[in-house]
């Protein structure tokens, strides 16, 4: 099962980005303290970030580069700023997409499913990510897969 980590102060969007993605198996859990967005990130390991720009004490952008800095996970930034530059200033801070609001289940569901596709599925390249082999066995734990002496099995997502 893959982990979405919901970085929003709007309780209502939390609960309906919840309530959705729940439906499609995802797995989520959202911010309650803004202080230590980059704790709470470390602690639930997600395998994707939906990240608002207006946030209490530091903006999105900050928190943005604080995950940047310890992980490679997709980030998308769902915003009601619609302006140029802050598009420019998420994805040059770090963000793989961006969202505006009001936005559409089913778009956001497809950039979720497109960006896990690139970096944990079929698309990902088989060199990235955090791996660790012990005796001949390489566990990959970005694309939940397992190897053998060259022979890889995938994990469920389950």
């Amino acid at each position: 099962m893959f982990k979405i980590f919901i970085i929003e102060d709007d309780q209502q969007i939390v609960h309906l980005l919840e309530e959705h993605l729940h439906k499609f198996g995802f797995d989520t859990k959202s911010v309650q303290d803004f202080e230590s967005v980059r704790d709470k990130f470390e602690e639930y390991a997600p395998h994707l970030v939906l990240l608002d720009v207006n946030l209490p004490k530091f903006d999105g952008y900050y928190w943005c580069r604080q995950i940047r800095s310890i992980s490679t996970c997709p980030i998308l930034f769902i915003s009601a700023r619609e302006g140029k530059m802050d598009q420019v200033m998420a994805l040059e801070n770090g963000a793989d997409d961006y969202i505006t609001k009001p936005f559409d289940y089913d778009i956001v569901l497809a950039k979720i499913n497109s960006q896990v596709r690139r970096v944990y599925g079929s698309y990902a390249n088989p060199q990235q990510g955090r791996t660790t082999t012990v005796e001949g066995l390489t566990l990959d734990v970005e694309r939940l897969c397992m190897s053998l002496h060259d022979k890889t099995v995938e994990l469920s997502h389950t």
